[in-house]
């Protein structure tokens, strides 16, 4: 038979093991908040809108096909759930590949988008440097402009009803016109808020910027090729300095010995003379 005490330690142990299982059960699989951002999606946020930067950085040769897959991508989808806006590439004098794809999607599909992009990027052996997830609360604007529309459209009312009681050519009538007008553009000015963001919430922007490993600081790939241009460049600039001396001081000489040569001819040592002539005379 087991001991008071022995059957108490093994209670309270089965208590533990059961407690720690039931934690372990509560946390979803695969949440890493470490290593993954979260996954927001507009349901989570009504009234919000999202905006997407994807960085990632790529070998030089890997970056063209990559970006076209992305391209390919979002034509698949259709002009419906996602446009592309803009799309550069660029190589500069240094060999330095960097490239851009700008896209407007359906904010139900564009964080699993961008997730699916990053898996292709990876799968192309490149890597996501940096993801900035941007919102703004176009529900909250919307109401705002909204209640605000309201009351002026009420005031705008009472106004137009005031002006059917005035007589044509007054000062007052006058005066409410001008209010009228005023009112009138505030209207239309709340109007173009609300319709702003009835678009800020209706697409999603999501920008993709590419780098190549020389695109980015850090991953410079030739530092000997550098170390040549930059000495290269300071010679060429020392030798470019020397000829504009040159440049001044050449002619400045030629000058100077011309003077020379002419003050030693005989007429002007003798024309010297007779100038100090009559002053030794003098003395």
């Amino acid at each position: 038979m087991l001991s008071r005490h022995l059957r108490l330690a093994l209670l309270t142990a089965g208590a533990m093991v059961a407690c720690s299982c039931s934690k372990q059960a509560s946390q979803p699989a695969g949440s890493d908040e470490g290593t993954a951002p979260r996954n927001i999606s507009p349901t989570a946020a009504p009234g919000v809108a999202f905006n997407y930067a994807y960085d990632f950085n790529l070998a030089d040769d890997r970056i063209s096909a990559t970006q076209e897959a992305h391209a390919a991508a979002c034509e698949k989808l259709g002009v419906a759930q996602c446009r592309i806006t803009g799309m550069s590439f660029n190589v500069n004098q240094n060999d330095e590949v960097t490239a851009e794809l700008d896209l407007k999607l359906d904010p139900g599909i564009a964080r699993q988008f961008g997730k699916s992009a990053q898996q292709s990027v990876e799968a192309n052996d490149g890597k996501l440097i940096r993801l900035a997830i941007g919102s703004s609360d176009e529900g909250a604007k919307m109401e705002q402009a909204s209640r605000q529309r309201t009351d002026t459209s009420t005031q705008l009312a009472q106004l137009q009803q005031e002006l059917t009681k005035t007589k044509p050519g007054t000062l007052a009538r006058a005066d409410l016109l001008n209010q009228i007008e005023a009112l009138q553009q505030r209207v239309a000015e709340q109007a173009h808020a609300i319709e702003t963001s009835q678009s800020a919430l209706a697409s999603t922007p999501m920008e993709f910027h590419y780098y190549g490993r020389g695109g980015v600081p850090g991953f410079r790939g030739d530092p000997i090729r550098a170390a040549w241009q930059t000495f290269v460049t300071t010679v060429v600039g020392l030798i470019g300095i020397l000829l504009q001396a040159a440049a001044v001081l050449v002619p400045l000489a030629i000058v100077l010995a011309s003077f020379l040569a002419l003050w030693r001819t005989p007429p002007i040592r003798a024309f010297r003379r007779w100038v100090r002539g009559p002053r030794q005379e003098e003395a």
